[in-house]
């Protein structure tokens, strides 16, 4: 997107109608978090509950919500986005529907609870597809931004409760936001989703050639993701930093009205407070947009500089937040230079209002002080937030996108949830809400300690998954590659296979012709979309010859049907028919020496691994998996040739004996695949017991690294690495023991058919 010469982002303008949408739908549901907070007094009288009870809805909002991120975070890395985004906003916005419509204090918090667990579904998915559409160097300018939208969507919510709220009742405005989601839902139903990964540096080239990144989560991967050091240690900054945040925002107003405004009139009082709590707000907004932009500016000089930067952000805000609280000041409504009246009229209150603001900063200059302090403890406060995002994204897979923003989310809606529970509890501990808010302050100390240790690891991370991007990315486009010419070879035995049907059945014989016509047609198109020219080329030769194959056999066809044709031109033309089978079969023949070669192939790799089981495991085991997908594709290459030779019903000598040769292949190929996984299970079963018994899979890939690079046997690493550690060699050495009495085992288990599988 362009401003005259000025480019404000690289997002293409295609991208920028989901960011916007699933901005819009995060913006309404972060509004709807927090609208119930400045009804609290409204909702206490209606429904006659204690002041004790009054958070407990909002609680229960929040840990719901910190659940089902983590749910619908798993789910959103492994089925379509949108059908997840789209049931995750129809959950809250029937939850806001509910809320509004609540009868009871019971019904109220039941409505929550569904809201809740639609805010869980929105904000990983959210999170995830907005990833894919942003490049890494404009990751934190993004998500300030969506930072940025957030603290204004919570201070619309709470803006709409104050203003709206005792004019329409509390209950409007969740009406008002629940159309708006409706709408947002139906627009997005036609909106494209960007492709898993989009924005990888590592997988441009699959993206350009319309290649889908196919790798989803598994539930192994849980494990991975969050035993990754820099996902562990902004995890756990995350229930400490939401804290200071959580208590201000929902607390700040109350304190003000209940503590230091309580003599202004009740008509303005609330509006006032509002206003003052948003002050906060302002400097949070400024930080985003700061801190965010850079975030991206010194990330391009060092990838550690995000995580430094918020972590130099959280030390500095925490004596600029103390002072802000101590220039608070209670308000005495006789030193303010204004006559109210015994009641302000409806028309009136927003003058008033102003003049009373005005005053305060007239008549208690501390109040400059807040709002100078409060601009720059907010600021700071907002530079991890600003950051922590993109920080997530560099690191993490485009498979555990979802699931790592929902752990972040339940790491830190559970300390949400909890602050909200047992703030009543704290506030009679601390003796007030000033005390408790004063206090939590303290809780962006330890959080900044897991930022710096997060700063230390990032980079790592980084290349880890940069690393592994690019290996995918090699192999997603020789895979692709290599099933076109299974689809060539599929075509090229089509037409071999029309030849039999030339004489006794022309509609079958026509209609392999146009099988193949299609398969070529599409080879050809794959070729030229994708620059893979040897593809393209013998695609369309092959594509001209068929075709002129199947224009001499229908003119033949359309004569031979014919009523009135005598027995002498009919077999003329079966003579014709007979010399197409001739040039068909003077052809090129679907290799099936190649998919000899392959299975051959697979088998090599079984060797490599046995080979590399002597300096590293986890090279074998790749090996393995890699010889399993050979062995899959040589099976369905074969049971595609045997299914169309099944279907004839009389083989000639030479046919049989092709028949034969192919059948007996697929047979070997059939119990080399149920060794191959048996041996791949074997293994993972062992490495599995040897996680048990308290040695990591880390270390082992360390020790194995280790002897591959030295090029030493793996036996001699674990003597010499754990000689003063008996219990661990043992089990190192006992594994080693077991997966060479696994590979000897394999060509056993090729020999015999494994009826288990």
């Amino acid at each position: 997107m362009l401003i005259g010469r000025f480019q404000l982002t690289t997002v293409k303008f295609k991208d920028l109608a989901p960011i916007i949408l699933v901005m819009l739908l995060l913006f309404v549901s972060t509004a709807c978090a927090n609208m119930l907070i400045p009804s609290y007094t409204a909702i206490k009288t209606e429904f006659n509950i204690h002041e004790a009870f009054i958070a407990i809805p909002d609680a229960f909002f929040v840990l719901i919500s910190a659940f089902f991120a983590l749910l619908w975070g798993y789910y959103t890395d492994r089925i379509k986005r949108k059908r997840v985004i789209m049931v995750g906003a129809l959950s809250w916005t029937i939850g806001m529907i509910l809320t509004a419509l609540s009868p009871s204090y019971l019904v109220l918090i039941i409505s929550r609870v569904a809201s809740g667990a639609g805010l869980g579904c929105v904000l990983p998915v959210g999170y995830s597809i907005i990833s894919d559409a942003i490049p890494p160097e404009e990751r934190s300018g993004w998500f300030g931004t969506l930072a940025i939208l957030s603290s204004i969507s919570n201070g619309a919510g709470q803006g709409l409760s104050s203003f709206l709220g005792p004019i329409l009742t509390w209950r409007f405005p969740f009406f008002l936001l629940a159309g708006i989601s409706v709408i947002v839902i139906v627009i997005l139903f036609f909106v494209k989703i960007p492709q898993r990964g989009a924005s990888e540096d590592e997988l441009l080239e699959l993206i350009e050639l319309d290649l889908e990144y196919s790798y989803r989560i598994s539930k192994e991967d849980l494990k991975t993701i969050v035993k990754k050091k820099t996902n562990r240690y902004l995890i756990i900054q995350g229930f400490f930093s939401i804290v200071p945040g959580t208590v201000l925002v929902y607390f700040t107003t109350s304190m003000l009205v209940l503590q230091y405004f309580h003599q202004i009139p009740p008509e303005i009082q609330l509006q006032t407070a509002t206003i003052f709590a948003g002050m906060i707000g302002i400097g949070y907004i400024l930080g985003n947009s700061i801190f965010a932009r850079l975030g991206d500016v010194l990330f391009r000089r060092n990838k550690k500089n995000r995580a430094r930067l918020a972590t130099i952000c959280l030390i500095l805000s925490i004596p600029f937040a103390l002072v802000l609280l101590l220039s608070i000041r209670p308000i005495v409504i006789t030193e303010l230079n204004i006559n109210y009246p015994s009641t302000i009229p409806p028309d009136e209150i927003f003058v008033y209002m102003l003049r009373t603001i005005g005053e305060i900063f007239v008549a208690y200059p501390t109040y400059i002080i807040f709002f100078i302090f409060s601009l720059m403890a907010s600021m700071l406060g907002a530079g991890p937030v600003a950051n922590r995002n993109a920080v997530m994204i560099d690191v993490n897979m485009p498979e555990h996108k979802g699931t790592a923003a929902s752990f972040f989310k339940l790491s830190e809606q559970t300390s949400k949830g909890i602050t909200l529970l047992i703030s009543y509890t704290l506030i009679s501990i601390f003796g007030s809400i000033f005390n408790m808010i004063f206090f939590s302050i303290f809780f962006w100390f330890p959080a900044a300690v897991y930022w710096l240790l997060a700063s230390r690891n990032v980079e790592t991370d980084m290349n880890l998954k940069s690393r592994i991007l690019s290996e995918r990315k090699q192999v997603s486009l020789i895979d692709y590659i290599f099933e076109l010419e299974i689809q060539m070879d599929r075509a090229i035995q089509k037409v071999q296979d029309s030849k039999y049907y030339l004489v006794n059945d022309q509609i079958k014989s026509i209609k392999l012709l146009n099988d193949a016509l299609k398969i070529f047609k599409f080879c050809e198109r794959e070729g030229v979309s994708r620059s893979i020219t040897n593809i393209e080329k013998k695609a369309h030769i092959m594509y001209l010859r068929v075709l002129l194959i199947k224009h001499e056999t229908n003119t033949i066809y359309k004569i031979l049907n014919q009523e009135d044709l005598s027995t002498d031109k009919k077999k003329l033309l079966i003579r014709d028919l007979r010399q197409i089978y001739v040039k068909i079969s003077e052809w090129e023949k679907s290799t099936f020496g190649e998919i000899q070669t392959y299975y051959e192939d697979a088998y090599l790799k079984i060797i490599e691994a046995r080979l590399n089981r002597k300096q590293n495991l986890f090279k074998g085991l790749r090996s393995i998996l890699e010889a399993i997908k050979i062995y899959e594709r040589v099976k369905y290459l074969l049971s595609e040739r045997l299914e169309i030779v099944t279907e004839k019903h009389k083989l000639t000598e030479e046919e049989s004996i092709v028949r034969d040769r192919e059948q007996e292949l697929f047979n070997k190929c059939s119990e080399s695949l149920n060794a191959t996984i048996k041996l791949k299970e074997e293994i993972e079963s062992t490495l599995n017991q040897l996680n048990e018994k308290g040695v990591e899979f880390e270390d082992l890939q360390k020790i194995s690294d280790l002897a591959e690079e030295y090029d030493i046997d793996l036996y001699e690493v674990i003597v010499d690495t754990f000689q003063k550690d008996n219990k661990t060699r043992k089990a190192l050495i006992e594994t080693l023991d077991k997966i060479d009495y696994i590979f000897s085992q394999y060509d056993e288990w090729k020999e015999v058919e494994l009826k288990v599988f």
